[in-house]
């Protein structure tokens, strides 16, 4: 045990722990800053009633003597912000062993289940920051629908998932230094990079976008201050203890120029700018405004009860588990840690009413040419009004969303439209009451709308 704890934080003999209790305390680091070692202090008999000769009793609170306030790299927020989350209330957050041996139920909710005081070491050494395992494997002992309900375990064995067996790379000091997430040597995605186990907590009511779930709560994130559209923001790296994040700022971490992304990623944070002629609704409302609501799909959702054109939306919304058992973007045997399948290919195919796209947007009305013209007018380019729009060119010509719209946003052109794809559009006009466009698979078409934009 003495050779584990004097490499610890708290048995370093210099900047060791150091007890708040003793008015003459021993040197830094001793076992004496929180264990009696003789039976008698100055002759005077201890009868101390707590166990291991302790100080205090063995609870949280003992912890708390110096751990009351946030630590200076705010991954733990303090004693008040611990208390009320759900590792401190859950009668279920109780170390299930086998290394090292279960904890009892006595012990729900103490800082034990996830820290040993004196460190605790595997076959590669001292485990960091004093925990009891590494990594992913310290959060993965409980989140496997076993311990704690959801299977968070089984979801990061799919095809497509966050790189959390990315080994050594997160340090809980790594904070506002993008070096830290850059491509490709300190590309990592722990789960720390988007949960603080300090501060998490169980929705009370679904949350609205994009202000993150409180299971997102305490995490550094990257606020932007957009420019002109197309632009590169100006970032701002805020630490976890400052307000409640937006679950896209937790993202702009590592999905955005404010790190070195990997070759062909795309920078996020410039995409869903507020001031590009269009995006999807992430970090503002869409430049839609007069879209007919039954161009959506208005089902119930934990996020959206009814799609308008006002409404905001999560990363989550489309990049989440997709069989619904684990909500966030965990795993996925989709694609892109995706919902639901999207194919990124203009290639002439038919679409599935399966597919993410419609998910939100009405197939009938986008996808099905023989719906009824009350159906596809709730598009604009469609029928009545036109009468090769929508429905006649995914429906009927087999033309995938893909080959003309963008995902996420355009710094160029409206309705997420996309030039330069083959099949796809070589050049794209909009007019208030219609529009031109010259496509790959045959000359420039003029059109008129269904209803105002």
């Amino acid at each position: 045990m003495g050779g584990v704890y004097y490499s610890t934080k708290h048995g370093n003999t210099v900047t060791g722990v150091v007890s708040p209790l003793l008015p003459n305390p021993p040197p830094p680091g001793a076992c004496s800053q929180c264990h009696y070692e003789h039976a008698s202090i100055g002759g005077v008999s201890t009868g101390g009633p707590f166990s291991y000769l302790l100080f205090a009793d063995d609870t949280n609170a003992l912890c708390y003597l110096c751990h009351s306030a946030a630590s200076a790299i705010t991954v733990y927020l303090g004693s008040t912000v611990y208390n009320p989350s759900s590792h401190a209330l859950s009668a279920a957050m109780i170390w299930p062993g086998p290394n090292p041996p279960a904890r009892s139920g006595s012990d729900a909710g103490k800082c034990v289940n996830c820290h040993n005081p004196h460190g605790y070491k595997d076959a590669s050494g001292l485990i960091p920051n004093m925990a009891i395992s590494r990594e992913e494997n310290l959060c993965l002992a409980c989140h496997n629908g076993v311990v704690a309900r959801k299977n968070i375990s089984s979801k990061l064995q799919d095809t497509y998932k966050h790189p959390v067996a990315t080994a050594g790379k997160h340090l809980a000091s790594e904070g506002n230094d993008p070096a830290k997430f850059a491509s490709p040597s300190n590309r990592h995605s722990e789960c720390e990079d988007c949960h603080n186990a300090h501060s998490a907590k169980a929705d009370s009511t679904p949350p609205a976008p994009p202000t993150a779930s409180t299971r997102l709560l305490g995490v550094g994130r990257i606020q932007v201050t957009n420019g002109s559209a197309g632009t590169v923001p100006l970032y701002n790296y805020v630490p976890g203890g400052s307000g409640t994040p937006m679950e896209y700022e937790i993202c702009f971490k590592c999905h955005s120029s404010w790190t070195t992304q990997p070759a062909g990623q795309s920078n996020l944070a410039s995409l869903f700018n507020s001031n590009n002629p269009s995006f999807h609704p992430v970090e503002a409302q869409g430049k839609n405004r007069n879209i007919n609501p039954n161009a959506f799909v208005n089902k119930p959702d934990w996020s959206i009860l009814a799609w308008t054109w006002d409404k905001l939306m999560y990363c989550a919304d489309c990049h989440t588990s997709d069989d619904g058992t684990v909500r966030g973007p965990h795993g996925s045997m989709n694609r892109y840690l995706l919902k639901k399948p999207y194919t990124a290919n203009p290639a002439q195919r038919t679409m599935s009413s399966t597919e993410l796209c419609f998910d939100c947007h009405r197939y009938d009305t986008y996808a099905n040419n023989n719906a009824t013209n009350t159906i596809k007018g709730y598009s604009r380019f469609n029928p009545p009004a036109f009468s090769q729009g929508h429905t006649y060119h995914v429906g009927s010509r087999r033309y995938p969303c893909y080959a003309c719209h963008q995902s996420h946003g355009s710094a160029a052109r409206p309705g997420l439209i996309v030039t330069g794809r083959s099949p796809g559009l070589n050049s794209y006009t909009q007019t208030t009451t219609g529009g031109s466009c010259s496509p790959t698979c045959h000359g420039t078409q003029t059109y008129t709308i269904n209803y105002s934009r």
